[in-house]
């Protein structure tokens, strides 16, 4: 039982705003907790997945001492080992992995801290078939295994972080620092990581980053050479550049822990890249005596757009910023920190604005030197305004967001339901399933698939509708889960339930053939689907018809073939099946 009145009211707020319906207080503050700590790693591992929370938790029977567990690759939070291989392809990689263990207890216990440090031990030296472990946890072994066999194409030694939680306080005992250290130095001994943390975090600490993570970040930086920008730039309050100590830089881009804070990357459309040829050369320049003073001659510096800034003197106080442009210096700079001289200077250019559009434009003129990955600039293109624009003529109770921008409305004069948000990942799979008929594909990471389907998708004559009832009906059917009123089993069919949802009602309405997706007749169809879902009791009758077309089908395929059931949804002849079954079942399911 929780008893701090504070920590209760940010959990009553994560599951209000997400949705989630849990009873248990252990379960619901082990999901807080990995939204917390996952989040604070990964801005925008949340953001690919409104089940996301149940993917990452792996508390409960055979949980290894382990609540919950996050693989990120090349800054992607991967969920399969079909999307960890989109994600890596050919090209050299860096890994880390994140565990947590999440106690309601009110103090630290040692011993419990050392079964989740063996735990995370077992989890990498056993092998998957000897690692007495829950589904969950043998899900995330498998990705282990994958990156470490892999190890050829490291660009770096993976990382491992532990976090261990309670609602206590951590005073750094004399034998809890003694668990934490033998935990680091049992991993630390198997030779697999580049740095190892075994991180605890009290009520206190939690709290904090729970407001990290969810509010604007306020910082100051020291720019003792600077000069304004000229006050008519339509749409800019203020502006500066000048030069900033790199000790001083690296203060704005540090937490509390001195880890570097990626939430202020998120904007920033190309992640680190590791040590590739340019950031190796940065490298080189900072560690050699003679070239570290010509640094802010060599580099192109950073931008920074912030919502509010206040100048005062040489002194700047930075809230609700992104840096834009300057993540491969800033990542090489932090890993550099010990060995910055103090003379070395970075160039900064602070822009203030609240115009979504120049911030845009900001973003898209400053990351056009070197390669970016193209699904970094497609929500920036002018589909994507007009789809959010679309979004926001439908005023109803269960009105959406379509979010161009990554956290786009955390802090808006309205407060928004992270639940009620539309991502481009999950706009793009949910159009791909419902109207291009390919719900076995969603699995794949989001940025092969755009590429895949680029001229398919987001084109300028495609009827806006189609790509917000498609998100809309997903949005119902997850409603749906969420209300109790289709089994917690049925989520990984979600994507499969949408497709059918579309040959149900083109059946019933008795339309033979899709409709492309710029005609009116898929204004028509959009419609008669809205209609169709829009009252809960035919909306759950529908899905139970669909559970069972569902059920019938995974039965004849695994009985019939021997295919592994999680096997099936990724599979085009579950897809094609399915349909067949959903062409002869009775459509009665206004009831």
């Amino acid at each position: 039982m929780i008893e701090d009145r504070i920590l209760k009211g940010m959990i009553k707020k994560f599951l209000d705003n997400f949705g989630i319906q849990e009873q248990d207080d252990s379960v619901a503050f082990e999901h807080f907790c990995n939204y917390c700590l996952f989040t604070h790693h990964r801005p925008d591992a949340y953001s690919t997945d409104n089940f996301f929370y149940r993917n990452v938790h792996t508390g409960k029977g055979g949980d290894k001492a382990i609540d919950g567990i996050m693989i990120e690759v090349n800054e992607v939070a991967v969920s399969s080992l079909e999307q960890l291989k989109d994600v890596v392809g050919q090209r050299k990689f860096h890994a880390n992995f994140v565990f947590l263990q999440a106690k309601t207890s009110a103090k630290f216990d040692s011993g419990d801290m050392l079964k989740t440090g063996l735990g995370v031990k077992d989890f990498f030296q056993k092998e998957r078939s000897e690692l007495n472990a829950n589904e969950n946890i043998l899900h995330f072994k498998e990705m282990a295994d994958y990156i470490l066999e892999n190890s050829i194409q490291h660009d770096d030694q993976p990382t491992c972080t532990i976090y261990y939680v309670t609602t206590g306080k951590w005073v750094g005992d004399k034998d809890l620092e003694n668990a934490k250290k033998e935990c680091e130095n049992f991993l630390n001994s198997l030779n697999y990581f580049g740095e190892v943390r075994y991180v605890p975090i009290d009520a206190l600490k939690l709290s904090s980053i729970f407001k990290e993570v969810n509010n604007s970040v306020t910082k100051q930086i020291l720019m003792s050479k600077s000069i304004s920008f000229p006050s008519n730039i339509k749409g800019v309050e203020q502006a500066y550049i000048g030069l900033v100590s790199v000790k001083e830089y690296l203060k704005l881009i540090e937490n509390e822990e001195g880890m570097i804070q990626q939430g202020l990357f998120y904007d920033n459309v190309r992640s680190y890249l590791g040590e590739n040829p340019v950031n190796k050369e940065i490298i080189d320049t900072i560690k050699n005596e003679n070239k570290c003073i010509q640094f802010p001659i060599l580099n192109n510096g950073v931008t920074i757009v912030t919502k509010s800034l206040r100048p005062s003197g040489e002194k700047y106080t930075l809230s609700d910023f992104q840096i834009v442009n300057g993540c491969q210096t800033s990542n090489v700079l932090y890993k550099c920190r010990n060995e910055i001289k103090e003379e070395i200077m970075l160039p900064v250019k602070i822009v203030c604005t609240e115009d979504p559009e120049l911030i845009n434009d900001v973003i898209r003129s400053t990351n056009r030197q070197t390669q970016v990955l193209d699904e970094a600039f497609e929500s920036l293109k002018v589909f994507h305004k007009h789809l959010q624009d679309y979004y926001e003529t439908y005023v109803s109770n269960d009105h959406l967001y379509y979010e161009r921008r990554t956290h786009e409305y955390d802090n808006g004069e309205k407060p928004v339901k992270k639940s009620d948000i539309i991502t481009l990942p999950i706009q793009l799979m949910s159009m791909l399933s419902m109207f291009l008929e390919e719900p076995h594909s969603v699995h794949r990471y989001y940025g092969e698939l755009l590429n895949a389907y680029r001229s398919r998708l987001f084109q300028s004559d495609h009827k806006l509708s189609a790509y917000y009832i498609s998100a809309w009906s997903l949005h119902r059917i997850e409603d749906s889960l969420k209300r109790g009123k289709l089994n917690m089993k049925y989520r990984k069919y979600r994507y499969h339930m949408l497709f059918l949802i579309q040959v149900c009602i083109r059946r019933f309405a008795q339309i033979k053939a899709l409709p492309r997706p710029n005609s009116h007749d898929m204004e028509k169809l959009c419609n008669k689907i809205r209609i169709a879902l829009s009252d809960n009791r035919q909306l759950d009758a529908l899905l139970r018809l669909l559970t069972k077309i569902i059920d019938d089908v995974v039965a004849e395929m695994t009985e019939t073939n021997c295919i592994n059931p999680h096997e099936i949804v990724r599979r085009k002849d579950f897809t094609i099946l399915l349909e067949k079954k959903c062409q002869k079942i009775d459509l009665d399911f206004k009831r």
